[in-house]
């Protein structure tokens, strides 16, 4: 991806090198090599607001609720106006398949889908119990960031990707409870199907 600049955020964020950051869970902090503050995020109820290091807002991240899907939405700045929603993100129903993995969906709303309004702009990967995960460009194999967690999270992001949307999500992975959300799809899946196979069954009656 040399290059090409993938810009969700803001391009002050895309640098023509390789990053390697250091997100503390607890903390909710993430640090550059030299443990500098790159990013913060408060904590409230349904949002939470992401500052860089003078303390500057950067995008408000928005638990939907009640929600199916576990869905976030994220705005640019302080605040949750509809005309500054950046992305939306949601875990997808195809979780439940995968077992030991989760899979987030990301969609940028300021890009018009004609041919196929579901398809998403990027996913993420989650394997196991948020051991690491992977942020991939679309349903391409080429990622963009890998993250492996070793009490915390150690994120090595590709040159010139926003590394300000990449931790604005791995916050996101961070906040989200997988095995509740896996269990409540499974849970809503099976209740559909034998809502079906009742409907079925009466029809055959």
């Amino acid at each position: 991806m040399a290059g090409h600049v993938l810009s969700v955020i803001n391009s002050n964020y895309c640098v023509r090198c390789h990053q390697t950051l250091q997100i503390n869970t607890e903390k909710r902090a993430a640090y550059n090599e030299a443990n500098n503050l790159l990013f913060s995020l408060t904590r409230e109820t349904n949002f939470r607001v992401m500052l860089d290091r003078e303390s500057n807002p950067i995008v408000t991240l928005e638990r939907m609720t009640p929600s199916f899907h576990g869905r976030w939405n994220v705005y640019r700045g302080q605040g949750r106006d509809p005309a500054q929603l950046l992305f939306k993100v949601k875990l997808s129903s195809t979780s439940i398949m995968r077992g030991a993995q989760s899979k987030l969906e990301v969609f940028l709303e300021n890009n018009n889908r004609v041919e196929d309004r579901n398809r998403c702009d990027f996913r993420v990967i989650i394997d196991g119990n948020k051991r690491s995960c992977t942020v991939y460009a679309g349903e391409s194999p080429n990622f963009i960031a890998q993250m492996e967690n070793r009490m915390g999270f150690t994120v090595r992001i590709n040159p010139y990707v926003d590394y300000a949307f990449i931790v604005t999500l791995l916050m996101i992975v961070n906040a989200m409870d997988f095995e509740d959300w896996v269990s409540k799809i499974a849970k809503g899946v099976k209740k559909g199907s034998e809502l079906c196979s009742d409907v079925k069954n009466a029809n055959v009656k």
